[in-house]
């Protein structure tokens, strides 16, 4: 199984409402938000890469108030 990790930094007051949308998303497993230099994050898992290159790109960068993301690939 192959993991990443997106940060999400937002537009202010609208924490809430992406994270509400990223807890819809099917191959996001986990989403909290944070305190510091990220306002949220997300871990999601699939079978392929290309899975997870589709989600983050099409999916989670996509979403309304998502200022931007760093993803992470998860090495284990």
């Amino acid at each position: 199984m192959n993991s990443v990790l997106v940060l999400i930094t937002v537009e202010p007051t609208k924490e809430v409402e992406v994270l509400n949308h990223l807890q819809k998303l099917k191959l996001v497993t986990e989403s909290h938000l944070l305190y510091g230099p990220y306002d949220l994050y997300a871990k999601a898992e699939a079978k392929t890469t290309a899975e997870l290159e589709r989600l983050v790109m099409n999916d989670i960068r996509n979403i309304k108030g998502i200022k931007s993301t760093m993803t992470c690939f998860i090495a284990d």
